[in-house]
């Protein structure tokens, strides 16, 4: 599409404040998802650690209840992008069988791979100014999760492709969540000095991914070639690959400049943050920074997760402080699905068990 400057920048302007409702499609069968805390700590108690009794006969019984739900197709769990927190920890393995069997073969996308099918579909709405979108819950799964199921039990087979992540990448991550947590918990205390609001820092959230990854791609371009490491490259593909499919789909721009120019302005617009994944990861995000509380370990990582699992799963478990955050903001009414901790898992054993 060839357009001067003026009309460039009157599109995207247009496009800034534009009010967009989006919704989501539920999977056909019920769907759980549960904390990676959950298969850890009944792998430790298969393993003869001792945990805490009452915690412990919970989580067995709604794995027992969903496990045969599962089988009857009642109600599907599929394998979700959750290795991250488990890879070269203890009990891996053990931890992984648990999460095979619960699944019975079901696959759920990964966070990137989901993340960029979500960004296509609001890029097309951006480019199109439409005033709705809707994901469809296929793009979630690599297949029907109950196709899936029913071919595991037809074959009575759960088929795992088990490739081991170099140890020099898990090192790397984990140096990374380190540094992301200071940073974090950093923020977090100069944003409680300030006494910021959560609409305020909601606002920085929302802008922060497209701001970031502009300013690393600049960077990458002012070094020379051979002083670019590959995980620099790496922070910056899925940037330039937006650009090409953003000239794929019809957006405006004449050079290359131009259509990251394009990619910038939609990911600072609500056809990017209002899409669910990011949705419900700002609004996470903006409410640990501006608590008092420390900001914990793994709260990052559950922050991945539950943006993936919130919008599209109808049951999910997760740690009591995240669930207290999530029904403060609502987050389970905004996307129609009950979140549990602990304390209320016989309600969902006894809720999946009248399916």
């Amino acid at each position: 599409m060839a357009i001067d400057h003026t009309e460039l920048r009157q599109f995207h302007t247009a496009r800034q404040n534009s009010s967009v409702a989006v919704t989501i499609e539920k999977s056909t069968a019920p769907m759980l998802w549960l904390d990676t805390s959950v298969f850890i700590d009944l792998a430790r108690a298969k393993d003869g650690e001792r945990t805490e009794p009452t915690r412990q006969k919970k989580l067995e019984r709604l794995y027992a209840i969903a496990r045969r739900a599962i089988r009857n197709e009642r109600l599907v769990c599929p394998e979700w992008d959750q290795s991250d927190e488990t890879e070269g920890k203890p009990l891996a393995d053990r931890i992984q069988r648990l999460i095979s069997d619960l699944s019975c073969g079901a696959h759920c996308a990964t966070y990137g791979l989901l993340k960029d099918r979500q960004a296509s579909i609001g890029m097309r709405a951006y480019i199109g100014s439409d005033s709705s979108i809707r994901i469809p819950a296929k793009i979630h799964f690599s297949q029907d999760p109950l196709e899936a199921i029913r071919w595991a039990k037809k074959h009575n087979l759960i088929i795992e492709a088990d490739i081991p992540t170099p140890q020099a990448w898990i090192d790397k991550a984990d140096l990374n969540k380190a540094m992301l947590l200071a940073g974090l918990e950093k923020s977090r205390l100069q944003h409680v000095k300030e006494r910021r609001t959560f609409e305020q820092q909601l606002e920085l959230e929302r802008r922060a991914e497209a701001t970031g990854v502009l300013r690393m791609y600049d960077d990458l371009c002012k070094r020379a070639s051979d002083a670019v490491d590959a995980w620099t490259r790496l922070g910056v593909i899925g940037f330039e690959q937006a650009a090409k499919e953003y000239k794929e789909i019809g957006g405006p721009g004449e050079d290359f400049t131009e259509r990251l120019i394009g990619v910038y302005a939609f990911m600072n617009s609500p056809y990017y943050w209002q899409l669910p994944i990011q949705d419900v990861a700002c609004r996470l995000s903006a409410d640990i920074i501006v608590q008092k509380h420390e900001i914990g370990l793994g709260d990052n990582q559950d922050i991945q997760h539950l943006s993936t699992a919130i919008p599209v799963a109808h049951y999910v478990v997760t740690d009591n402080a995240m669930v207290d955050r999530c029904r403060r903001l609502k987050l389970g009414d905004k996307w129609n699905t009950k979140i549990y901790a602990t304390r209320t898992l016989d309600d969902l054993s006894d809720e999946i068990a009248a399916l």
